[in-house]
C-alpha cells in the first residue's frame, strides 16, 4: 500500500497488532479442528490476534475475517506438523 491508505487508516483511528508464527499455525489449527477451515497463515492472523488476547473485545461483537485457502496440502500439513515430534 502507498502513503493514501497508511494515511486512512490513519484517519480513521485503525492501529495494528503483531501475531508471532506459532500464534498463527495454532489459529489455523483452531479453525481446522473447530470450524473446518481451512486458513493460509496470512487469513489466520486476525484469528491469532483475537486468540491471543492482541485486541479487546469485552462486551463488544466482533467479526473476524478469517480468509484463504490458498494454501498446498503438503504446506498446510507442515505448518500443523510444525514443533512437533
Amino acid at each position: 500500500p502507498g502513503d493514501a491508505p497508511f494515511a486512512a487508516v490513519k484517519a480513521a483511528g485503525v492501529r495494528g497488532v503483531t501475531v508471532d508464527d506459532a500464534s498463527v499455525r495454532r489459529a489455523m489449527r483452531i479453525a481446522f479442528e473447530r470450524m473446518k477451515l481451512v486458513l493460509e497463515p496470512s487469513g489466520a492472523a486476525s484469528l491469532a490476534a483475537l486468540l491471543g488476547g492482541k485486541v479487546d473485545v469485552t462486551g463488544k461483537t466482533v467479526l473476524v475475517m478469517a480468509t484463504g485457502g490458498n494454501v498446498s496440502l503438503a504446506d498446510f500439513i507442515a505448518h500443523m506438523n510444525h514443533g512437533r515430534a
